[in-house]
């Protein structure tokens, strides 16, 4: 061991650079760490694989660029290579090979869920970055035959560790946002980051012996160090000016598309994060088993029997309790909505056919599909082949389409309809009134029924103009013969209301909250009869009835997280 460090020694040749070079260089390599970290986050933020691959391109770029200019720089710290003169194919093949190392790591560096899978980018990141540095320096080398060893192994180190740590505290960060377990970066870490590249620079220019510097290329060494400085800071500026505008981009992109499954859905940083972090473990969440299913009754209070509909709930070991929609708008993005949408068709009709061998065959369950599911022309067909295969009719199961999607689509929605129709299962347009409602494409659509948004409860029983709209469409729809049901009914004065308009198909927290699928044969053979006696009840209760019927009363607002809404 000390024959090792002695034979090092003896090959450092160049000497750390001086106090003031030190440490203006370590401020720089901060603010390089700091623009890295910037660019990055951009592409981690990024959600679609088209946003992912343009950022992930236009980071590596900018990376590149600008750890060749701060290794270029760095150069200029020592004195024994202060008048070397870089050549223009070696410095051009190192940035090249950073650049193309960038390109190669950064988009598991920046999205990467497992923590191997970034450390291999790291190694390899560090490796390029070595490549670089040695081709930028080749000229400048007596003899790559003479390799300080230890300078080596600590170089490909720190380098890693550099690249891994960034990494890693940057998927923390990320997930920051979620659980309190995990801390946000601050400039502590991109200084000691900083202070590791000084360092790592220091080993590099030891790794093999230079040539003495020719002292009459001064000028031209001065020169050149201003042209690596104004390069970094142009590329640097001119990326992180149009991160802005990338992500408002972005963001017009979500929107548009949350518009088809739903309108209630923020928009703003945090679910940004949100979506990226849904979209960095997308591959392990889009499992069957984890795709579990609560279903909300939906009762008439004049007629037996008990429709369901399926409501999606996840929970992740690492991203915790996850917005459906916020998952299902990711799955759109990344392409992924027509394979998820089935598997929660399937997940819905095995728990139906379950509970149909148990003997509750007058169930029946609605299911929340996306416009691009419904669409395609192998649905309808994939659709009926599931169905047979489990001994199901076409009737005892009804698909959900939001009014925004339904309306939007127009002829291709219609003939999508129509097969579904032949096939006979039955169409319900969601979320009615909550957008652009055109009555005209009620008369043009073959769908079955309409699904009133909560919207229209609000304040119903105090607002004659809600009542007069609702008894206006029960006569609509009877007249075209759909069926109507109410959601997000939750107090006793609203049920009444609704009945006064002629409305008793109802949904909502009065008669009951979403049941997990193992409970719902208990809920059916012990709950059912008795609640739907008491909503009988409620209707022939005079006067408010709040009071004495505080078991109906909800204690939270309503959630509507529909499988597919």
């Amino acid at each position: 061991m000390v024959s090792i460090w002695h034979g090092a020694m003896q090959v450092f040749v160049v000497g750390f650079p001086p106090l003031l070079q030190s440490l203006l260089f370590w401020v720089f390599a901060a603010l390089v760490v700091h623009v890295c970290q910037q660019l990055v986050e951009h592409t981690a933020y990024s959600v679609d694989p088209s946003s992912r691959r343009i950022s992930a391109s236009h980071a590596s770029l900018c990376i590149g660029s600008i750890v060749w200019a701060l290794d270029v720089v760095g150069l200029f710290l020592y004195n024994e290579l202060s008048h070397h003169v870089l050549e223009l194919v070696p410095a051009l093949s190192g940035l090249v090979i950073m650049v193309v190392s960038a390109r190669l790591t950064i988009p598991t560096l920046s999205t990467g869920a497992s923590k191997r899978r970034i450390a291999l980018a790291s190694l390899w990141l560090a490796v390029g970055t070595l490549a670089g540095h040695f081709t930028i320096t080749s000229s400048h080398v007596q003899s790559f035959g003479q390799i300080n060893l230890l300078a080596t192994v600590l170089s490909l180190g720190i380098a890693t560790g550099i690249s891994c740590y960034c990494a890693i505290r940057h998927r923390a960060a990320k997930l920051s946002v979620l659980t309190p377990r995990y801390r946000a970066q601050n400039w502590l870490d991109k200084l000691l980051c900083g202070g590791a590249i000084l360092v790592l620079h220091w080993l590099l220019v030891n790794t093999f012996p230079m040539h003495q510097g020719n002292h009459d290329t001064a000028s031209d060494g001065a020169a050149l160090l201003v042209v690596m400085l104004v390069f970094a800071m142009a590329v640097a500026m001119e990326h992180l000016s149009n991160l802005r505008s990338d992500a408002g981009r972005q963001q017009l992109l979500r929107r548009g598309l949350s518009m088809m499954r739903t309108s209630a859905l923020a928009h703003n940083a945090h679910s940004d994060i949100q979506q990226s972090l849904i979209a960095d473990h997308l591959d392990r969440l889009l499992h069957p088993d984890n795709l579990a299913l609560h279903f909300q009754p939906i009762i008439h209070t004049q007629r037996s029997g008990v429709q369901l509909e399926a409501l999606l709930r996840l929970t992740d070991t690492t991203l915790g309790r996850i917005n459906p929609e916020t998952f299902l708008l990711v799955c759109e993005l990344q392409g992924k909505t027509a394979e998820v949408d089935r598997m929660i068709v399937c997940n819905a009709l095995d728990h139906l056919c379950n509970w149909r061998a148990q003997g509750l065959d007058a169930m029946a369950i609605s299911v929340n599909v996306a416009p691009v599911t419904l669409m395609h022309e192998s649905f309808a067909p994939w659709l009926g082949l599931q169905l047979a295969q489990r001994g199901l009719p076409p009737r005892t199961l009804k698909l959900e389409m939001t009014e925004h999607a339904v309306i939007a689509l127009g002829p291709q929605m219609v003939a999508a309809i129509s097969a579904l129709s032949a096939l006979g299962v039955a169409v319900l347009m969601d979320d009615f009134g909550a957008g652009y409602s055109s009555l005209g494409m009620l008369a043009e659509l073959p769908i079955a029924g309409i699904k009133c948004d909560r919207l229209f409860v609000r304040q119903l029983p105090q607002d004659r103009r809600r009542q007069k709209l609702l008894r206006h469409i029960c006569a609509l729809a009877r007249d075209l013969g759909l069926s109507v049901v109410v959601e997000g009914v939750e107090t006793p004065e609203e049920l009444r209301a609704l009945a006064a308009a002629g409305l008793h198909h109802i949904q909502g927290y009065l008669f009951s909250r979403p049941i997990a699928a193992p409970d719902v044969p208990t809920w059916h053979r012990t709950q059912l009869q008795s609640q739907r006696a008491a909503l009988q009840a409620l209707l022939h209760t005079p006067g408010s009835g709040r009071g004495s019927d505080t078991s109906f009363v909800p204690t939270q607002p309503s959630m509507h997280w529909a499988s597919g809404a």
